[in-house]
């Protein structure tokens, strides 16, 4: 193609002996050209016009050799335009782009059809340096002086298919991201897209969701509650909003969410992007993480009300057994015996709370849980009653739990009769054992727990069920559902406790009118199953012969017992307020054979304290400790290995008296 602009524009002009049409054509075209003077005002027009075309031309004859180009060809193919005049244009092409254009020429020229004239499409350019891009081409025709020419505007696709890439793995983030993702019109609120986490929590296809619109999964509101909520965005109030809300799944259950909104006006039509986390599980977790502390606090204030209690059931059941060793009538001795009973389940609701707590004195050894559950079954078969069809689901292979056998025991008793009161009307319920597996995942959703392999005991029925808010209160101590006087609130509590002071878990699942489910859960032990402990038997009250005991006790009622209870065993009782008194005592008295002392003593030295100084200064005296405190109990095992006897209180005159009797056999 000739193209005969001034300028910057060169034109391919004919070297050396040619003669033929191409220089006829050019002497005529010259001529015209300085014949006409308006040419020229419209060539230096034109020659402005593509001088600042972004895009690139190239013109080129019907050999293909370049005859023109602009200066954004210069730029794009890196080449001086002295470097491009008179060569093929193949030299900005690489392969197979080079073989392709001759065919299309030759085509062109034998049958007058166009493949690519007129059609634009995208091809791949060459630059000097060798390197290429992608580009979009147009190819116009034209004919001077019966030849063909060609003009060729090449727009260079580099940033463009960068974009597109960008787009497209911004695409592939979006639709693969955890995170749910909305776009829904501004107007109709219709879904225009909907990524794979979306569509795969809520249960519907992608052709269902482009029918829906956000107030279809949002079971709290209305059409109008969700244009006030996204007013604000409408007017420019504000660029954003974040909120928890529910969304409601296909298959009817709802899941907690958090959503950031946002509305994107430039786009047409505007849409909304709305961004949801699903929060279930975070929920669950700091759910479970404020139950936790919860529970830990009532614990904390449980132990401390234990100790109290055991004070004053130290009192009232001692002088009772005082009362006892007395010449009573029958009248009398039925109100100390009624009255003993009294004191005695006040001792157990202690325990109960002590269990609670995770501050009770425990036992454990290794057991076989599915001999535990069927050497309960005929008593749970006779607690139960001919209403409650109760069956056992007991896994072969079991793992070994290392826990006091008597506490599992409890545990299982009390989820049974917990289970049977729900159903009033009799019902199903089913005792399972099985091997479970904690992984990270599964440890961190539950507040406390370790990673490792537990054994799993569940107890199941069909009963009432139970409500969310029941289920958070569940195990705390006093708290139940029951009719007054037909529980304590005590069992499930003591589940807990135990079941966290064993290393382990519980867990309920329940739904109202289907029945519920609690999981006892204990850790794995290698060991093998341990013969039970013979039972020490013997009704004699172990006496002393006069030997000196010097009684430690802050509580004055509790410390006028003790000495009343001590002398009445045959010893000679000394007594002492507190801690530095005693000290004094012991210095000026050698005849001191055994200190009994309470831990705590507010105010002053604590009984470890008292005990650290007299093995210091008088290593000869032997010591016994006492408590009602739910700390000091767990420690009772770290005692007995450094030689010290721990009475729990309340004790009853028998365990004093062995306690006592053993501590001075010592060697």
């Amino acid at each position: 193609m000739k193209c005969f602009w001034p300028g910057n524009f060169y034109v391919r002009r004919a070297t050396g002996p040619q003669p033929g049409a191409a220089i006829r054509q050019g002497e005529t075209l010259v001529k015209k050209r300085s014949e006409k003077q308006d040419d020229v005002v419209s060539g230096g027009r034109l020659e402005a016009i593509l001088d600042s075309a972004v895009d690139a031309i190239v013109c080129i004859d019907g050999a293909s050799l370049i005859e023109t180009v602009n200066p954004a060809a210069e730029r794009l193919f890196q080449y001086d335009r002295t470097e491009m005049i008179d060569q093929n244009v193949k030299m900005l092409m690489p392969e197979p782009f080079r073989a392709e254009h001759d065919g299309y020429v030759r085509h062109h020229r034998e049958t007058g059809i166009r493949k690519i004239i007129g059609i634009g499409r995208e091809v791949v350019g060459q630059r000097k340096d060798g390197s290429t891009f992608p580009m979009h081409l147009s190819v116009g025709e034209f004919f001077l002086d019966g030849e063909s020419h060609y003009t060729g505007i090449i727009h260079d696709l580099t940033v463009r298919q960068r974009f597109d890439a960008m787009a497209t793995r911004l695409g592939r983030i979006v639709e693969a991201s955890v995170n749910e993702i909305y776009i829904f019109e501004a107007n109709s609120l219709q879904f225009i897209a909907v990524n794979s986490g979306a569509r795969a929590n809520l249960g519907y296809s992608l052709d269902e969701l482009e029918q829906m619109t956000p107030i279809d999964v949002k079971p709290e509101f209305s059409k109008a509650d969700f244009e006030r909520l996204i007013e604000p965005l409408k007017t420019g109030e504000k660029e954003r909003l974040e909120f928890a809300t529910v969304h409601r799944r296909k298959d009817g259950t709802d899941y907690d969410v958090q959503i950031n909104l946002s509305l994107h006006g430039a786009e047409d039509p505007p849409v909304f992007v709305a961004v949801v986390l699903d929060t279930t599980e975070r929920l669950q977790t700091e759910r479970a993480l404020q139950q936790s502390q919860r529970m830990e606090a009532i614990g904390q204030l449980t132990g401390g009300i234990a100790h109290d209690f055991n004070n004053l059931l130290t009192v009232v059941i001692g002088n009772l057994e005082l009362l006892q060793m007395r010449d009573l009538d029958q009248t009398q001795n039925e109100l100390v015996s009624e009255a003993q009973e009294a004191a005695d389940l006040g001792a157990r609701l202690t325990a109960r709370l002590l269990a609670f707590a995770r501050r009770s004195h425990l036992e454990p050894q290794t057991v076989d849980l599915n001999a535990q559950v069927l050497g309960l079954t005929d008593l749970l078969h006779r607690t139960l009653g001919e209403q409650i069809n109760l069956s056992n689901a007991l896994s072969t292979g079991l793992w070994s739990v290392r826990a006091d056998p008597t506490q599992i025991e409890s545990a299982i008793v009390n989820l049974a009769v917990n289970a049977r009161d729900a159903m009033a009307r009799g019902g199903k319920l089913v005792i399972e054992t099985r091997n479970s597996v904690f992984d990270d995942d599964a440890a961190t959703r539950e507040i406390g727990v370790k990673p490792g392999d537990y054994v799993q005991l569940s107890v199941s029925d069909t009963g009432t069920g139970m409500s969310r808010q029941v289920q958070e209160r569940v195990f705390e101590p006093f708290f139940t559902t029951k009719e007054a006087g037909r529980g304590t609130g005590l069992g499930l509590s003591m589940v807990y406790g135990f079941a966290k002071q064993s290393g382990g878990h519980v867990t309920v699942y329940s739904e109202i009118d289907q029945g519920t489910t609690i999981n006892l859960y204990l850790p794995r032990v290698d060991d093998h199953v341990q013969s039970p402990k013979a039972v020490e038997t013997g009704s004699l009250l172990p006496r002393g012969d006069g030997q000196v005991i010097l009684v430690v006790e802050d509580d004055e009622r509790v410390r006028r017992l003790t000495v009343r209870r001590i002398g009445d065993l045959g010893y000679t009782v000394i007594e002492a307020a507190n801690g530095a008194e005693a000290l004094d005592i012991v210095s000026k008295n050698s005849r001191i054979d055994l200190v009994f002392t309470d831990i705590i003593m507010p105010g002053g030295m604590s009984g470890y304290e008292l005990c650290d100084a007299l093995r210091a200064d008088a290593p000869d005296i032997k010591i016994v400790l006492t408590s009602g405190f739910a700390e000091d109990l767990v420690h009772a095992d770290e005692l007995g290995e450094q030689g010290l006897m721990l009475v729990r209180k309340p004790y009853r005159q028998t365990e004093l008296a062995r306690a006592i009797k053993q501590t001075l056999d010592q060697s």
